[in-house]
């Protein structure tokens, strides 16, 4: 399946082309829905608090979360009461609007809330974090539920529009760029570059050049990228990875994670990769991964703490190593809050 995202999304080619006429029927439905609810604005719920959107143009892993757990601290740190939202996909409460986490505690039944949503509510001590598909019902809940909340940042909701965003950050990757530069079915782009004309920022997540077709419309560009911040343990204890080393992640990004593994000097064997949330409950699988190490003599499997949010509650002989990693802004400067 990575295959052939790697060779017709995120390159030109004959089956690209050929789904081309679609990703012209779609991006007309995308332009008539953000139409509507521009014409029919009163149907677009606004808010008491402050609200801002991380999202991103592109399908797949761009670093929306690390940016929301690097904005949610950075607002906590210039004292404002903050609260997050996200969807909780494939987690148990999506259809549910389920608060997992308070200014006091992270709730037990926050492990069933989905990857991204347990490891927002993990990383975000004393920052409540709501999941559930339904936005506009989540701002509610968190408005009755805390009055004094300057700040709702919605991770993952660009294309979220039934709810009004006083600010809106779109995430790239320079990984990943643009793909091949058409909508779905035909690229990973979710909607038309065009769309960037309702976007704040732009974060251009990487070292590399920042593409040209996201300059044309005039946005502050934020650049920044992952540094590893640490390695540890199933425990927490922190560990320096040697010998020899593999991977396994189950992100949206994959090249992503090998790249910041490089960066950090580390070299590594293999790549296990699975799907974007992959949940790893395939007790075949795990023993063949196992197997394989034990073959191939690896000494530590990094992983992301995205694919530890579901790992750490899963029965295995893996010799995990989990990859702390947090978001930095190089021109820190050009966002004005």
């Amino acid at each position: 399946m990575q295959n052939f995202i790697e060779n017709h999304l995120y390159k030109c080619s004959l089956l690209s082309y050929l789904l081309w006429p679609l990703s012209i029927k779609y991006s007309f439905i995308l332009w008539l829905r953000r139409f509507y609810y521009q014409l029919f604005s009163s149907l677009v719920y606004k808010s008491k608090c402050k609200i801002i959107g991380v999202g991103n143009i592109v399908s797949g892993g761009s670093g929306k979360t690390p940016f929301t757990i690097f904005l949610t601290n950075y607002l906590k740190d210039k004292g404002f009461k903050v609260a997050v939202s996200h969807r909780g996909y494939k987690g148990k409460f999506e259809q549910k609007n389920k608060l997992i986490s308070n200014y006091k505690e992270i709730f037990d039944f926050a492990k069933d809330a989905g990857d991204e949503a347990f490891l927002l509510a993990s990383k975000l001590k004393g920052i409540p974090v709501i999941v559930g598909k339904n936005r506009r019902l989540s701002i509610k809940r968190l408005e009755q539920k805390f009055s004094d909340l300057d700040h709702i940042i919605l991770d993952d909701s660009f294309q979220h529009l039934k709810v009004q965003h006083d600010l809106d950050f779109v995430i790239f990757n320079e990984i990943g760029g643009i793909g091949n530069g058409f909508v779905l079915p035909a690229g990973i782009l979710r909607e038309p570059l065009s769309a960037l004309k309702y976007a704040d920022y732009i974060v251009f997540n990487g070292e590399g050049e920042v593409p040209p077709k996201l300059k044309k419309y005039n946005k502050p560009i934020l650049l920044g990228g992952y540094i590893v911040k640490r390695f540890y343990d199933v425990d927490g204890n922190d560990v320096k990875p040697a010998g020899k080393i593999a991977l396994l992640s189950g992100i949206g990004l994959p090249k992503s994670f090998e790249n910041t593994i490089s960066k950090s000097g580390l070299s590594f064997e293999k790549h296990y990769r699975f799907p974007d949330h992959y949940d790893f409950k395939d007790k075949v699988i795990l023993l063949k991964i196992e197997t394989g190490l034990r073959k191939e003599k690896i000494d530590h499997l990094l992983i992301t703490e995205k694919d530890f949010a579901k790992l750490r509650f899963i029965e295995h002989n893996l010799p995990l190593v989990v990859v702390e990693v947090e978001f930095k802004l190089n021109n820190i400067e050009e966002m004005k809050m």
